[in-house]
């Protein structure tokens, strides 16, 4: 006859904690899963607001705070879309557009105050513009006969800044 083994109470609660814990992995797999997969965003954001931050693309660049210029991320809605602003952009600027290794557009808010220098400017606070930026435009080559230590091939970048409504050009900065 078989001996009836009595389970202890320490093999029970670990069974049960293994259970559990293997519960929660398959529903934190699955929230894995349907979250990249579905068209409603069930983010840790939207669950725990205020827990988690949420990633904000980053609107500064040095050349740009050099100048006394910011941008701000906003919420609001442009009347161009992306792909008009860049149309403009390069309808501007063709001969950045067509020599540029890259290009980037961001929509934000502009603020850049008026300054005391030559350079004039109406006081912008909170334009809602599109910024398209054209990066890493070839440069002339330096002249090496005067500096042996000039780059052969230097780059730069251009800034192009659209009112985000109008889409007329408010300013271009070379840096």
């Amino acid at each position: 006859m078989a001996k009836k083994r009595q389970s202890s109470p320490f093999r029970t609660s670990t069974a049960f904690v293994g259970g559990l814990l293997l519960l929660v992995g398959f529903l934190w797999l699955g929230w894995i899963f349907f979250s990249h997969h579905s068209p409603v965003s069930l983010s840790p954001s939207t669950i725990l607001p205020g827990l988690v931050a949420t990633p904000t693309p980053n609107l500064q660049f040095a050349p740009l705070i050099a100048q006394g210029i910011t941008l701000r991320g906003t919420d609001q809605r442009p009347a161009l879309s992306r792909q008009q602003a860049v149309e403009i952009a390069n309808q501007l600027e063709p001969d950045a557009a067509s020599r540029a290794k890259g290009t980037d557009t961001r929509y934000a808010l502009l603020s850049y105050p008026m300054t005391k220098n030559a350079v004039t400017h109406p006081a912008w606070d909170n334009v809602a513009v599109w910024l398209v930026l054209y990066q890493k435009i070839p440069q002339g080559s330096g002249d090496t006969s005067f500096d042996p230590k000039s780059p052969a091939q230097s780059y730069h970048d251009l800034y192009v800044f659209l009112d985000a409504n109008s889409g007329q050009e408010l300013f271009s900065l070379w840096a």
